[in-house]
């Protein structure tokens, strides 16, 4: 049971690492924009995947760092559809 329950979080690590790296990806070869519902909402995913791995892993600077892209990446999500 805990060998499923790592593999599980490293699973859950690996999804987030493709979406951030996804976005990245797509955004730099203009697929698409910094701003787009796509792009931000890749990134919100992957963060909060992210975060959820390196709490598992007790990874402090890791969680807190993909804590506060996650923030920005709200902030921009809700700015480019006119909340702010």
């Amino acid at each position: 049971m805990d060998r499923m329950r790592t593999y599980i979080w490293e699973g859950i690590g690996w999804i987030g690492a493709l979406f951030s790296l996804l976005a990245f990806s797509l955004n730099s070869l203009n697929v698409i924009g910094s701003q787009s519902v796509q792009y931000l909402g890749m990134n919100i995913i992957g963060c909060f995947c992210l975060i959820l791995y390196a709490v598992f892993k007790k990874a402090h600077a890791s969680w807190v760092l993909n804590s506060i892209f996650l923030l920005m990446a709200v902030v921009a999500l809700l700015k480019a559809n006119g909340y702010f």
